[in-house]
């Protein structure tokens, strides 16, 4: 699991009491402190995690993709027993290149399972912070988003929050708390809690399109089963032909003779393809797909869409028979 969120929204806080909820768990930690003496290490006191891997005076974000990579596996091998790893990015950074490699590295992907990102917000400072392009990327990219310090805000600068996270967000599980505090949330059950979530997300009626600080969201809506090999295929070109426009794409999609309805999602470029729940024959067949970007057109995305779609169903050509 990944934390992210604004410079004071209350990231350590949170992690303190996620460790305490799930006591016995053993949790390996990587503190990103942005500075030569890390302090958040410090603040992790109510209970220790299995091991604590600082990385002080530079952004994991910013490091290169092998080196980070490499630097967990090194990890595992150490602490084997681990099963559970939370990593926390400081408060001015871009969480994508640190999700990419869980989508891109093979290695990675054999050896965790992504369960999610999660943003947490500073509700009193919220409109202030929102200004910045990185802290926008924090809420695009992950699956849920907290919005702390609600108590100390009116309802009516709530809503307005919680609209303009929609803008930027709309398949985020939004909730509220106080003193970076959610005692519902168990490590084990965070990845399917918020594959439930997206999924009733999705499903539900006028799906507008919205705008944001220049980031722009769209859903394209398409039935029939699709031909797994070839849509991985065809999602993976299309996501890395699109990477410096497009930041993040999520959405469902049916798979011929697959009973297991598929998430499927893309982050910088990078896809993922994971198992979701058993489909119910009750539920509409329809696959969706959330695209959130700058300077995206949803015509032009729709066109290539339709575009693979096309190519899907046309029958194969026969060759020509010679004498």
């Amino acid at each position: 699991m990944i934390v992210t969120g604004f410079l004071g929204a209350g990231k350590t806080t949170f992690i303190n009491h996620l460790l305490l909820q799930n006591n016995g768990v053993k949790i390996g930690l990587i503190e990103n402190e942005f500075g030569d003496v890390s302090v958040d290490t410090r603040l992790i006191t109510d209970y220790k995690p299995e091991c604590i891997m600082e990385l002080s005076n530079g952004c994991i974000c910013c490091t290169i993709f092998n080196e980070f990579s490499m630097t967990l596996q090194e990890l595992i091998k150490k602490h084997d027993h681990l099963e559970q790893l939370i990593i926390e990015t400081t408060g001015i950074a871009d969480p994508g290149p640190v999700i990419e490699p869980f989508f891109q590295d093979p290695d990675l992907k054999r050896l965790f399972e992504y369960s999610g990102t999660i943003c947490l917000v500073d509700s009193i400072n919220f409109h202030k912070s929102i200004t910045e392009t990185n802290h926008q990327k924090q809420v695009i990219l992950s699956d849920m988003v907290i919005l702390n310090k609600a108590g100390d805000v009116d309802p009516e600068k709530l809503k307005g929050i919680r609209k303009k996270l929609s803008a930027l967000n709309k398949t985020a599980t939004v909730v509220e708390t106080n003193y970076a505090r959610l005692d519902s949330l168990h490590l084990y059950q965070l990845q399917p809690d918020l594959q439930d979530e997206f999924v009733k997300k999705l499903r539900k009626p006028f799906y507008s399109e919205a705008e944001s600080g220049g980031f722009h969201s769209f859903t394209i809506r398409f039935g029939g089963m699709l031909h797994e090999n070839s849509f991985r295929e065809w999602f993976s070109y299309f996501a890395s032909l699109h990477r410096s426009s497009i930041f993040r794409i999520k959405g469902l999609v049916y798979f011929e003779n697959n009973p297991i309805l598929a998430i499927v999602q893309s982050v910088g470029g990078m896809t993922s393809v994971v198992e979701g729940a058993v489909i119910n024959p009750n539920d509409p067949l329809e696959n969706i797909l959330v695209f959130i970007g700058k300077e995206i057109s949803k015509y032009e995305i729709e066109k290539e869409v339709h575009k693979y779609l096309l190519q899907k169903h046309q029958p194969e050509r026969k060759a020509d028979q010679g004498d």
